[in-house]
């Protein structure tokens, strides 16, 4: 990645507290009209939890080549590497919000069992979705390529 600072880590955070708040609303509303949210199942969060380890794995293989330490690697694999961190810290921004904002509207209700059990599904998708967009981040962050100078001169001169 040349030129640009790519993907900040304030978009996703943005993104995440304007989610949590819509789906916080929305949540509040729907469980006022006698309704339970849908709970996590345990397959998202292992399915997050691998998306956000295939993420870090093709950020890692950049980073390798970067380093000196792989022998070649394609620019198409590398471009699409650094596109696949910067959709998976979106994505996981997006959980974040989804999950905060669930929880935060059902946090009222926390004395009933069946919030309870609900609220923990939440808190293990957040943690998921919160590796996803740390893998995304930091994989975007190894996709970055080194300035070059441009008349091939040394920095001093």
């Amino acid at each position: 990645m040349t030129g640009s600072r790519g993907l900040r880590w304030r978009v996703p955070v943005g993104f995440a507290l304007f989610l949590a708040g819509l789906v916080a609303l929305l949540t509040r509303r729907w469980m006022q009209a006698g309704n339970f949210p849908p709970a996590v199942p345990r397959a998202a969060i292992i399915l997050i939890v691998v998306l956000g380890v295939v993420v870090a794995w093709f950020g890692w293989g950049v980073r390798r080549y970067l380093r000196g330490n792989k022998a070649d690697l394609n620019p198409i694999r590398a471009a699409r590497s650094l596109a696949l961190a910067q959709a998976g810290a979106l994505t996981g921004a997006a959980l974040i919000g989804l999950y905060a904002g669930q929880a935060l509207g059902m946090a009222p209700d926390w004395d009933l069992q069946a919030s309870r059990r609900l609220l923990w599904g939440y808190a293990g998708g957040l943690l998921a979705a919160l590796w996803l967009l740390v893998a995304g981040l930091l994989a975007q962050s190894w996709c970055r390529i080194p300035p070059r100078d441009r008349d091939g001169d040394s920095p001093t001169g």
